[in-house]
């Protein structure tokens, strides 16, 4: 018999919590998870909002997250982090930005165009004794990025900080060629001049030690190749089911 499939939100919380309550309740809903900026979640009125969630959804699992405060990619790669943690569990992912800051939104808003989680929000109105009503829901829609080529992909799924230089690279990509031949110095040309582009499109950083060459993935690097592992690990999930 085939398991249901579990649809997980994920809600970027700040001071109001009627928005976030009436849209998630457009959905299915078995697990909510809640992400606060580091600090927030001392402060009242995000204690307020958290407990008015957890009392509008007895019975449901809800947990708490913390993600980074000063640095947007690092709250999204945060972000990615969990939005990963579902994803291997093969949930249907929802991310909720109807009541979270405007940070998070932004983080939130990354992490769903490299991984392709549907993002969501209020459409909200209010009566005439300006209480809120939701009008509807309004899936914002991702705004198409341009993939880089396998090969490049590849070259950033194998840069970690053991990479220090083409030569590593070149043993991880083509451990059959041997350094010191015509095929291998062909391999450090062709290396070079992806590196160079993906230096160009923000997503590796290069720094000369000594006489060595060290490449590194950026934040912007390491975001992009958490979100599209991510988005591949969904359509497999989806293949098996």
């Amino acid at each position: 018999m085939e398991r249901a499939k579990k649809t997980v939100h994920i809600l970027p919380i700040g001071f109001e919590s009627d928005k976030l309550i009436t849209s998630i309740r457009q959905y299915p809903v078995h697990r909510i998870i809640l992400i606060m900026v580091e600090g927030d979640d001392k402060r009242s009125r995000v204690q307020e909002a958290v407990a008015r969630v957890k009392e509008a959804f007895k019975g449901i699992e809800i947990e708490e997250r913390i993600v980074s405060r000063e640095e947007i990619f690092q709250a999204t790669l945060d972000i990615l982090d969990i939005i990963e943690e579902q994803a291997k569990k093969g949930s249907d992912i929802k991310i909720n930005i109807s009541g979270g800051m405007r940070n998070l939104g932004i983080s939130s808003y990354i992490a769903s165009l490299v991984s392709k989680v549907t993002l969501y929000t209020d459409i909200p109105e209010y009566d005439d004794e300006k209480r809120y009503v939701l009008k509807g829901i309004m899936e914002i829609p991702i705004f198409p990025i341009k993939e880089i080529s396998q090969e490049q992909m590849e070259i950033l799924y194998q840069l970690d900080e053991e990479t220090n230089s083409l030569d590593t690279l070149i043993s991880r990509l083509k451990p059959e060629l041997d350094k010191g031949t015509q095929k291998f110095d062909n391999e450090r040309s062709r290396l070079s001049h992806h590196i160079k582009k993906l230096k160009n499109a923000g997503f590796v950083g290069t720094e000369k030690r000594d006489k060595m060459l060290s490449i590194r993935r950026s934040v912007l690097g390491e975001i992009y190749t958490k979100g599209t592992a991510i988005s591949r690990l969904r359509e497999e999930k989806k293949v098996d089911e």
